[in-house]
């Protein structure tokens, strides 16, 4: 999918070693995902695009362009560290994260079952 795409800001986050993009893709309100904006966006400035990570995309009502806001890190490792976990697993397909929320839920409660059960006194 060949998407317009003009920056509006291109910002060095020194601080948090990572590149901060805003940007408008042109023409394309309700016909682009998130992982083509990140194809288009690695393309465009030619880093790999599993240290892309999309923080907002969004309409505009009556315009056919789409805002987006995207943080390119250095490496996958400082993206994991700084990110917030929920933001990691929008990227992650549906059926995947439904796993691994069942895991994580799947854990606690057997967690929690080891804790009651230490608790409870022996006759």
């Amino acid at each position: 999918m060949s998407t317009e795409l003009v920056v509006l800001r291109d910002y060095d986050n020194q601080l948090m070693n990572r590149r901060e993009l805003q940007v408008i893709f042109r023409n394309v309100s309700g016909n682009i995902k998130k992982k083509d904006a990140i194809e288009t966006i690695s393309k465009t400035n030619k880093v790999d695009s599993k240290t892309i990570i999309p923080i907002e995309i969004r309409c505009n009502r009556g315009s056919a362009d789409v805002n987006g806001f995207f943080h390119i890190y250095k490496d996958e490792k400082s993206a994991q560290e700084t990110l917030p976990k929920y933001l990691s697993m929008r990227l992650i397909e549906k059926g995947e994260r439904k796993k691994i929320f069942d895991e994580a839920k799947a854990q606690k409660l057997k967690e929690k079952q080891q804790s009651s059960e230490k608790g409870k006194p022996k006759k």
